[in-house]
């Protein structure tokens, strides 16, 4: 697999377990904890994504991406 799959999935799961850990701790009920859990899974990716745009934009990633 590429090193590009490989980073989508990680990100996925961190923003699963993020998601399940902030909608689980609330106590409502089942319809609002799915939203919850969309909407921080979401806030995680997004927050992921500026995350790794900012190292690559500041060329910290290169040395990673060049080896693969």
């Amino acid at each position: 697999m590429s090193s590009t799959i490989i980073g989508l999935i990680v990100v996925m799961f961190i923003s699963t377990f993020v998601g399940w850990f902030f909608s689980h701790s609330k106590k409502s009920e089942m319809p609002i904890k799915v939203m919850l859990f969309v909407l921080y899974f979401w806030i995680s990716v997004f927050v992921q994504i500026m995350i790794f745009a900012g190292l690559y934009q500041l060329e910290l990633l290169d040395a990673f991406i060049k080896n693969n």
